[in-house]
């Protein structure tokens, strides 16, 4: 989505149609429209940043499921406390541990609570402009009518080429975007332990030094954890996507060994 090729509403429903149906499942339990729509947009904002399907998991439970109560409760506290938090305040209970949504994101290497406390701008960002732009397409009930009635025309037999509304064929325009910044950024996530972490100029120096990419860095920045607990989150900002991609060898996410310690690394790719 974040090319130029020129989409319409259709194509973006059709691509988002596992959304909407995990949509229709929260409803179904029955869960509040605004906190349903709030746990689509942080899941759908998780899933682009993970590279996994994690809609489509959700989409096979059941409405009563334990599973799905548990991930609701977890997303709808996690939207609620990056919109309406400080980074200041104590995370509400909900937030002292998100087991389901870590199960869901390859078991926490790179998603727990923390992450969520140390990005809290970047998510409520990219989670934004995910509400403003494929959400209100998920979110239209009309548009889903016009889609339900174009399919069942599609596979009648007594309409041979059936035309979609217009309002499916008028072309996707996004309201709004990430900053360019965004698209320049890697995440980092150190391993759960008390042993020496590597700081921003290690980190720095890996890339242009040891790995002879020369200036390619604009700014690392390191989690500040509480007392008795290590850093394990960071953020990498390179001064050009170009220059990222390289540095990461194309690859989306991959392990370097930064002073002696493995450092996981992995895009932040923004939908729009």
């Amino acid at each position: 989505m974040m090319s130029n090729e020129v989409v319409c509403v259709l194509d973006v429903l059709n691509a988002r149609d596992t959304a909407r149906k995990v949509y229709e499942l929260l409803l179904a339990r029955p869960t509040g429209l605004e906190v349903a729509k709030n746990v689509i947009c942080l899941l759908l904002w998780l899933e682009t940043i993970m590279g996994i399907e994690v809609l489509s998991n959700i989409a096979a439970m059941a409405p009563g499921d334990i599973l799905l109560t548990q991930i609701v409760a977890e997303a709808s506290a996690v939207y609620d406390y990056i919109f309406h938090g400080s980074y200041s305040m104590q995370a509400p209970l909900e937030l002292e541990g998100i087991p389901a949504i870590m199960n869901l994101c390859n078991g926490g290497r790179l998603v727990d609570i923390r992450f969520f406390k140390f990005h809290k701008d970047l998510v409520a960002r990219g989670v934004a402009v995910i509400r403003d732009n494929i959400g209100s397409l998920i979110f239209n009930e009309n548009l889903h009518v016009m889609l339900r009635r174009f399919n069942d025309d599609a596979n009648s037999s007594l309409i041979p080429a059936p035309l979609p509304a217009p309002e499916l064929m008028a072309p996707f325009v996004a309201l709004s975007r990430t900053p360019p910044e965004d698209s320049r950024m890697a995440f980092l996530a150190f391993p759960e332990c008390h042993c020496h972490r590597p700081n921003s100029e290690d980190i720095v120096n890996h890339f242009e030094e040891t790995l002879r990419f020369g200036p390619c860095i604009e700014r690392v920045e390191t989690e500040q954890p509480p007392a008795g607990q290590a850093p394990k989150h960071g953020i990498i900002v390179f001064l050009s996507p170009e220059l990222r991609d390289e540095a990461m060898f194309d690859e989306t996410a991959i392990f370097f060994r930064v002073d002696d310690h493995d450092t996981w690394v992995q895009l932040y790719m923004p939908l729009l």
